[in-house]
């Protein structure tokens, strides 16, 4: 890693940071939004209604499915929980839990690693976490 990369990676946290102490839902709302634009087919976003007889509902879950590692990021009762699956071949190699900034590090660097197939996406969570 650079001391470029080191800062870009800094910049990183403090903007998701920022954004998640403002509105932990709509970060997650927006965060879900950008990529299912981006990703179309890769990411999967289930959402639970506000209430038995609301027809408002929020972010549950997020799944990014890259191929090899699956990543989600569940939204609970406030809390936010991230994983990281390793898959080959349909077997799970390797789950692992992460901070919501290990998540979106990793996520981060695999989208940068499939950019050339999936055009914009990794710009897309890098303007989003920074703007």
């Amino acid at each position: 890693m650079t001391s470029g990369d080191a800062i870009d990676s800094m910049d990183l946290h403090a903007a998701f940071m920022r954004r998640a102490a403002a509105d932990q839902g709509a970060f997650v709302e927006a965060l879900a939004a950008r990529l299912e634009q981006a990703l179309p087919g890769l990411v999967r976003i289930e959402r639970k209604r506000n209430g038995l007889f609301s027809k408002a509902a929020h972010v549950r879950a997020i799944s990014i499915d890259t191929g090899d590692t699956q990543y989600v990021l569940e939204q609970d009762q406030g809390i936010l929980r991230a994983m990281c699956t390793h898959v080959a071949h349909g077997v799970i190699l390797k789950r692992e839990t992460l901070t919501v900034q290990q998540f979106l590090d990793a996520l981060g660097n695999t989208l940068g690693k499939l950019s050339a197939d999936a055009e914009g996406a990794h710009r897309v969570l890098h303007d989003f976490l920074m703007s």
